[in-house]
């Protein structure tokens, strides 16, 4: 007996017979999927552990660039930044940590003062000298590392760098300064720093000791106009000299009109004036009134010495040229001296060499040779007391008037303008009264050679 099977229980059937298949294939892919994971993944830990983060990791015990390569990212940093680095004790080539390097820096391109840095019983006992080149272009540079530092000393130097105001040399407040000088403002506290330095306290102590006094701001102005390497030449000889003379004192302000400074030659017609009409060059002379600032009040009765005095037309024609700019007025396109003695009101004064002509009277310091016939008088003892009275020629006598001829010193008064109101030369002056140098005191008395 054929019974047949429903037509949808055999769709049924295929249907389930399809899905079983199905299952099996897609069974057995993911069973071939998770061996090959399981078998290229490396066995883990029963209970795995989630990856630490960054912050969690172990700091790696050396760095993997070189020196080199670590100095020339250094270099570019800031000074705040490296003074961060100062606290990174990771190891990078020969025993240094980059915290070595960072100090090498901080000192090489900033000028971190590390003598104030340190107590004197901490200062560094070793340094290294390490040449470091850049690139293939430039030429190697030498830095100084101080190896050994101990961690005591790492956080002096960080605590330095990083609440002091100024932590810089001498040299790196100056070169803050020249940046500072061509803004046009000036930080306070950085000026009064410099002012606290050894090598603006050596040009202070030699410029005050001319007739009048000199002004910080006045030298500061001075020191700005020249260079960093003439300022500490100067310092470093002026250590081993000690030598505070007048001559020393010009040969810096020379040095400073020689660099083009225009306070040096304010200074020296403030300060040295009768140096500076009497013993500058032509060549010197026409290099001061050409730095001299036209609102230079000495200056102009500076200038118009120098056109009364007997010096050459070309110092008178410089010292034309300052007073006409100093007057506003258009200099004339031909010189005429005559016309410029006339528009500043400036006399001809004959050469001082002619004034000193009654030398000659001196001659009667020869009369004590006359005294032998006195002497011939021995045979009479009482003649000795008639002797006294009989030279007459007391009246004119020159103790008299060397004792009567003295000048007490007053304030602003020089060497200069005592020998031309006397009408005597500088050179006597100094002589009679024993002078080592050009200074002189107010209240001192001086005594006038006849």
């Amino acid at each position: 007996m054929n019974l047949e099977i429903p037509v949808h229980l055999r769709r049924v059937r295929q249907l389930s017979h399809a899905l079983m298949i199905s299952g099996v294939i897609n069974i057995g892919v993911l069973s071939l999927l998770i061996y090959w994971m399981m078998h290229e993944r490396p066995p883990t830990p029963y209970c795995e552990l989630k990856p630490a983060t960054y912050e969690q990791q172990q700091i790696p015990l050396a760095d993997l660039r070189n020196a080199t390569e670590l100095l020339n990212q250094l270099s570019q940093l800031p000074f705040a930044e490296l003074a961060s680095r100062l606290q990174n004790r990771q190891v990078v080539e020969n025993g240094y940590a980059e915290r070595d390097l960072a100090l090498a820096c901080l000192v090489a391109f900033h000028h971190f003062d590390m003598v104030r840095a340190l107590p004197k019983s901490l200062q560094p006992k070793q340094k290294r000298l390490f040449a470091w080149k850049p690139d293939a272009q430039n030429l190697p540079f030498t830095l100084a590392i101080y190896p050994a530092l101990t961690e005591k000393q790492f956080n002096h130097l960080f605590q330095f760098a990083t609440t002091e105001r100024w932590p810089l040399t001498a040299e790196g407040l100056y070169a803050l300064l020249q940046t500072q000088k061509s803004s046009g403002t000036f930080d306070s506290t950085l000026v009064e720093t410099f002012f606290l330095t050894p090598e603006f306290w050596t040009i202070e102590r030699l410029l005050n000791r001319a007739d009048r006094t000199v002004k910080s701001e006045e030298m500061l102005d001075l020191l700005l106009e020249g260079s960093w390497p003439l300022l500490k030449q100067f310092v470093t000889e002026q250590r081993k000299l000690h030598d505070q003379s007048s001559a020393r004192r010009l040969k810096f302000l020379l040095d400073y009109l020689k660099a083009g400074s225009p306070a040096a030659a304010r200074l020296l017609v403030k300060t040295e004036w009768d140096f500076a009409i009497m013993k500058l060059e032509d060549h010197q002379v026409i290099a001061l009134l050409k730095q001299l600032p036209i609102d230079c009040v000495e200056g102009v009765l500076f200038a118009k010495e120098l056109l009364a005095s007997p010096r050459s037309s070309a110092v008178w024609q410089q010292a034309a040229i300052w007073l006409y700019s100093n007057a506003g007025e258009e200099i004339p396109n031909k010189w005429e001296e005559p016309a410029v003695l006339q528009r500043f009101a400036v006399s001809k004064k004959l050469p001082a060499v002619v004034k000193p002509k009654p030398v000659p009277a001196a001659i009667p310091a020869e009369r004590p040779k006359e005294k032998p016939p006195i002497a011939a008088a021995r045979p009479a003892p009482a003649a000795q007391p008639q002797s006294r009275p009989q030279p007459q020629p007391q009246p004119q006598s020159k103790p008299q008037t060397s004792r009567s001829q003295t000048y007490v010193v007053q304030k602003g008064d020089s060497l200069w303008k005592i020998s031309k109101k006397f009408n005597v030369k500088v050179d006597k002056l100094k002589a009679e009264n024993k002078l080592e140098s050009d200074n002189l005191t107010p209240g001192k008395v001086l005594k006038i050679p006849s």
